[in-house]
């Protein structure tokens, strides 16, 4: 009898397995291209076929130094991209990068020179198994100023008045500084009650990928019962650091070398903005000139195990979320490939206003024309009989 009741309970176990894990439906977690802005980075449409399909996925490095020249009240005036391809592969390349490109020249240390189509930046050549490609592009600004990762607004007022571009004035002094981050996004998510074993594994997935700078992939998670479908706001994290220096005539609070330090840390959810008011005395003073670099930094995992289990599951999106937001402004050009590693540093400087070229008109004296109009007869005069002779014989 206890040998039937053992088999008993046996198959009522293998019965109700496959039951308990019917009842849990397997969904993926919201997909960050699916879910989220589009740029960065940069991806404007672009014509032609390449010959050869890309074969370096986890065989390359991407870096860039995205150079941003500001107007003297902070708007963008500028941009310039040196991007750095590190190709780690024994083989020959060719792929193309989408950009608003005006013009592409070669950067420090490039082994070969790059090419250039509407909207592409365009490589191809053998790698010896390192090889090192860099571009300096200047974009279009229009088409590139909206995906920068933040905002400056820079108001210098003497007196109460605004200093205009290039004027130089004397009486109190007075700069309102502020940097937003602008990587801000509202992405569709849900909530529901997880299986605890596969949200553990999603969840180890996003950790991983994090450690080591690639792209989150794979990632399902069991449900039981029905999702609430919802929203969530992400933004990539970032760092800043920078000056803000007054020229001569320049008396400012606080600092007396007229040098001014940034740093700050704005999560783009808690914290959007850095806001500086700075106060002194103008002498015939003209406006500061503003260095400042932002990076993307470590994001923050809010997943702890002490939470309960459809806690964990809001945490564990809002981790993958925000780590794949950040993934996007760690390439203002793309990647060849999209889930390697990446890094890019954005430096937003005061520059000068581009210089006017006057073009003057040039009189040509009479006795100069009309040697022109005579060699241009003689010109002719060869030139059509020979042009008759060649036709005829065509």
């Amino acid at each position: 009898m206890r040998r039937l009741a053992l088999i008993g309970a046996l198959g009522s176990a293998l019965v109700a397995t496959p039951a308990s894990s019917a009842a849990a439906k397997v969904v993926p977690l919201p997909w960050p291209p699916t879910v989220l802005p589009q740029e960065p980075p940069l991806a404007p449409p672009t014509e032609g076929v390449l010959p050869l399909e890309f074969r370096l996925k986890g065989r390359l490095q991407n870096r860039e130094r995205v150079v941003i020249g500001l107007e003297e009240n902070g708007l963008p005036r500028s941009i310039r991209v040196l991007q750095t391809i590190e190709v780690n592969r024994l083989g020959d390349y060719v792929f193309s990068i989408p950009a608003p490109v005006e013009e592409v020249v070669p950067g420090p240390g490039t082994a070969s020179p790059p090419g250039q189509r509407v909207n592409q930046i365009l490589w191809e050549g053998f790698s010896p198994g390192h090889r090192a490609l860099a571009a300096w592009a200047d974009l279009r600004l229009a088409e590139s100023a909206p995906s920068l990762p933040v905002r400056v607004d820079l108001l210098t007022t003497v007196d109460g008045r605004p200093l205009e571009p290039g004027e130089r004035r004397s009486g109190d002094l007075r700069v309102m500084l502020t940097i937003s981050n602008r990587t801000a996004a509202t992405a569709r998510s849900f909530t529901a009650e997880p299986e605890p074993v596969s949200l553990a594994q999603a969840l180890s997935r996003i950790r991983s990928a994090i450690r080591h700078g690639v792209f989150a992939e794979g990632l399902n998670v069991g449900l039981r019962g029905a999702e609430t479908p919802e929203t969530q706001q992400v933004a990539a994290p970032l760092a800043l650091e920078g000056t803000l220096r007054f020229g001569p005539g320049a008396e400012i609070d606080g600092a007396p070398s007229g040098v001014v330090s940034l740093a700050a840390q704005l999560d783009g959810v808690k914290r959007r903005r850095l806001r500086l008011t700075i106060r002194g005395r103008a002498v015939n003073m003209s406006a500061p000139k503003l260095e400042l670099r932002v990076r993307t930094t470590a994001v923050k995992d809010g997943v702890s195990a002490a939470r309960n289990a459809r806690d964990r599951l809001a945490r564990t999106i809002e981790l993958e979320l925000t780590y794949a937001r950040k993934r996007q402004y760690d390439m203002f050009l793309s990647s060849p490939d999209l889930a390697g590693q990446s890094s890019t540093t954005y430096v937003y400087r005061t520059a000068a206003a581009p210089k006017t070229v006057q073009l003057t008109t040039t009189t040509v004296d009479r006795d100069d024309d009309k040697v022109g109009w005579i060699v241009l007869g003689l010109v002719l005069a060869v030139a059509l009989p020979a042009a008759a002779i060649a036709w005829a014989h065509s």
